[in-house]
């Protein structure tokens, strides 16, 4: 005879000790500590740029990291911890203990990524802890702030600012700009050589439809610039 009752005790042991492991289980995966990492380019950017900038080839690049465990900042101040730039060992143990920080130089050319790997070989009762972040390499950018609807002028003057993004030069006296209009460059810039004034004869027909060009360089690297081509038209 079937003891039903038995079957069902069994069944109810059985569930408790399922569910037991499903609990182990969802505690274990809370509680694995987690990376907390931020970097921070030196990449030129203006003032009031508020998005993440971006470094090029040659910039410095700053790479912190917090290991967060049970909603807490980890102590790893005697804990041994390796750096990896694509794949490469730069920092480990031998440095010191409980290094949270990299600084480096981006070798790799725009349109790759620089990959970092943090390893954390032992903490706790945990395994291997590592973290992996890529990050992107990009150009340089020139940007012609015209502050004209739909791309329409006066004659007149209008006035027009070249302004660079994520080049690797450390300030502004490193920029060298060039302006051309109708593919003739503008010799007489003055003394801000990121604004164009453009001076456009009254007798000017309207319609016609102007060609600027700015290009963008670093001085102390050959192959760092950038260039922005706009058309505007008299109106």
């Amino acid at each position: 005879m079937i003891n039903y009752k038995k079957i069902g005790f069994i069944s109810l042991i059985s569930l408790i000790g399922f569910m037991s492991q499903i609990g182990h289980a969802q505690i274990a995966a809370q509680t694995i500590p987690q990376f907390l990492v931020s970097w921070q380019a030196d990449s030129y950017a203006p003032a009031w740029y508020q998005g993440k900038i971006f470094p090029t080839k040659d910039s410095q690049v700053d790479v912190s990291f917090e290991l967060v465990d049970n909603g807490k900042p980890a102590d790893l101040s005697k804990t041994a911890i390796r750096w990896y730039i694509n794949d490469k060992l730069v920092k480990n143990e031998k440095d010191g203990l409980g290094i949270k920080y990299l600084k480096f130089i981006a070798a790799d050319y725009p349109g790759q990524k620089t990959e970092i790997r943090i390893s954390i070989p032992s903490y706790k009762n945990f395994g291997p802890l590592d973290k992996i972040i890529s990050i992107p390499i990009v150009k340089p950018e020139a940007v012609i702030n015209a502050v004209y609807p739909k791309g329409e002028i006066i004659a007149g003057q209008s006035v027009f600012e070249a302004i660079p993004f994520f080049f690797s030069a450390k300030n502004l006296n490193q920029i060298f700009y060039r302006w051309f209009v109708d593919n003739k460059e503008v010799s007489d810039l003055g003394e801000n050589f990121n604004i164009l004034d453009l001076n456009i004869p009254l007798e000017a027909p309207k319609g016609t439809v102007i060609n600027i060009k700015t290009t963008i360089k670093n001085l102390f690297k050959e192959l760092e610039f950038a260039s922005e081509s706009i058309r505007v038209s008299i109106r």
